[in-house]
């Protein structure tokens, strides 16, 4: 007598099913969110020859990058020449590190040079999606207008910093009925807002410090409250930029627990990882005075890799060194009138808080039926390679599995869903994917949760999840390409050949 066919094994046969039917007949893409992740792969699917449609809810393209969320003084945490697409390199005239405004700039011209600007949608924020009749049904508002329109496969981009997060404090109402000005940092456009007043900045992310050190020059009194401080990466160590140090693929080996391939186990057998970072943290707790100032972080930069380490701020220790701004390390337990209330029961009289407390991860528009498939009962998503969810057919993700180097992450992975519903991808079975996503859950859990958005890498991991990906397409960055990314930076640029390999193949193949 047969076996009868579990849950998960209907479900694949039912999804293999609907692959087989389908596959060659999706002409058109729908892909959510018009910021870095989003461009990339609008622009890929177009080398496909698909038809796309590009849902933006905002009125510009960008996303973080966009006017209307970045805060004065934002800049790049990495170099420009680690962070562009490979066959778009960033202008030469741009700074080392370039301002958000540069970065909007560069993908608007990336938008306009690949044809993708014509396919954007601007100011329709998708409120609703259903799988029906085997297309996406997408719905929402257009400046207040419905608007529906289907495709036959649809791509989430909307990014891993997505819903600007505040934690909800008591006597909030009572503090803006005062004439208190709460905001968000995304929200935070102009130093000209804080000034003349008591500022409050929250947190101790690169938002925050950047946001402090820039509205001091303005505001009557400056603080930052924080849980606890966070290593910040000195820009030059010993005069040496410090992408030589971080930015390659030495730089993800020093601080993978496992998962090493033969050059990193060389790398940790001769011990280079922990005196690296041992020297790491010495040379910039002396060059910030982290001691002096109490601000040297309980735990170390391994620990942190996890998306909590950020570039320093030009001036931030040097500020607080001389007074210009306050540190209060604890939380806001209450705001009373005018005044905050903090762990310690210090209260601090202010006129503006701005939280620099990040992001929540959110797909508001995902029915709750398909989104209890893609998260485990902690809200981690489950996605085999960052990119497939199980049990949901024609839907795919670009983007998250972010970090300082997402470009070139979110460009192949945009290739490989190309390459998937070209059919020389397999679809893995949904337990391979239900067991993929919870590995990667469980060697996340090695690092320090509070750095971790939900179910997504920001660091370490993604070289080697561009590496993943590549051999999945039958592809490997050269050898002698190799070396460079070992010793000196990962450069974009150093990965166009075989990106165009991969479509050249692509191509050849349809002729």
């Amino acid at each position: 007598m047969g076996k009868e066919p579990t849950e998960l094994g209907l479900c694949a046969l039912i999804w293999r099913e609907i692959r087989i039917k389908s596959m060659e007949e999706i002409k058109t893409i729908g892909i959510i969110g018009a910021g870095l992740s989003g461009l990339v792969t609008a622009k890929t699917c177009l080398e496909y020859g698909y038809e796309i449609k590009v849902f933006e809810k905002d009125s510009e393209l960008g996303g973080v990058w966009a006017s209307s969320r970045r805060y004065p003084g934002v800049t790049t945490q990495n170099t420009k020449d680690t962070y562009y697409f490979s066959d778009f390199p960033m202008p030469r005239h741009f700074p080392v590190w370039p301002s958000g405004k540069q970065v909007q700039s560069y993908l608007s011209s990336y938008a306009e040079k690949f044809n993708v600007l014509p396919n954007i949608k601007f100011s329709h924020e998708v409120v609703h999606i259903e799988f029906e009749n085997n297309k996406w049904k997408i719905s929402g508002n257009n400046r207040s207008r419905p608007f529906t329109e289907q495709v036959d496969f649809l791509i989430v981009c909307n990014g891993t910093f997505s819903d600007a997060y505040i934690p909800e404090i008591p006597g909030m109402g009572n503090f803006v009925d005062a004439g208190g000005d709460i905001l968000h940092s995304s929200e935070f456009q102009s130093t000209r807002a804080c000034a003349g007043k008591r500022l409050v900045v929250v947190g101790f992310s690169k938002s925050a410090s950047d946001i402090v050190t820039r509205a001091e020059e303005t505001a009557r009194k400056t603080y930052i409250v924080f849980r606890e401080p966070k290593w910040k990466i000195p820009r030059y160590i010993k005069g040496i930029n410090m992408k030589y140090l971080i930015l390659n693929r030495l730089g993800e080996a020093l601080v993978k627990p496992d998962k090493h391939n033969r050059m990193e186990r060389f790398v940790h057998r001769l011990g280079l990882p922990r005196r690296m970072l041992a020297f790491l943290e010495k040379y910039t707790s002396k060059k910030q005075w982290l001691d002096e100032l109490g601000l040297r972080p309980s735990s170390g930069l391994k620990d942190q890799a996890f998306g909590e380490i950020n570039l320093d701020t030009p001036e931030f220790f040097e500020k607080i060194r001389s007074g210009q701004i306050v540190t209060k390390q604890g939380e806001i337990t209450a705001f009373e009138g005018k005044e905050i209330v903090l762990t310690n029961g210090e209260r601090i009289e202010c006129d503006m808080v701005v939280f620099a407390t990040g992001f929540r991860q959110s797909i508001p528009f995902l029915p709750d039926g398909l989104k209890s498939k893609l998260t485990d009962g902690n809200g981690n998503y489950i996605l085999y390679r960052h990119i497939l969810p199980a049990g949901i057919p024609s839907f795919a993700f670009v983007g998250y599995n972010t970090s300082i180097q997402c470009t070139i992450s979110s460009e192949f992975a945009a290739l490989w869903v190309c390459e998937y519903l070209q059919g020389r991808i397999d679809r893995p079975d949904e337990e391979k994917i239900i067991t993929a996503g919870k590995e990667f859950i469980r060697w996340r859990s090695q690092f320090r949760q509070q750095g971790a958005a939900s179910g997504l890498s920001t660091m370490p991991g993604t070289i080697h999840h561009v590496d993943e990906l590549l051999r999945d397409m039958n592809a490997s960055l050269p050898f002698f390409s190799l070396i460079p990314d070992w010793l000196m930076t990962i450069k974009p640029g150093r990965y166009k050949k075989v990106r165009n390999k991969i479509i050249r193949r692509n191509q050849e193949k349809g002729d």
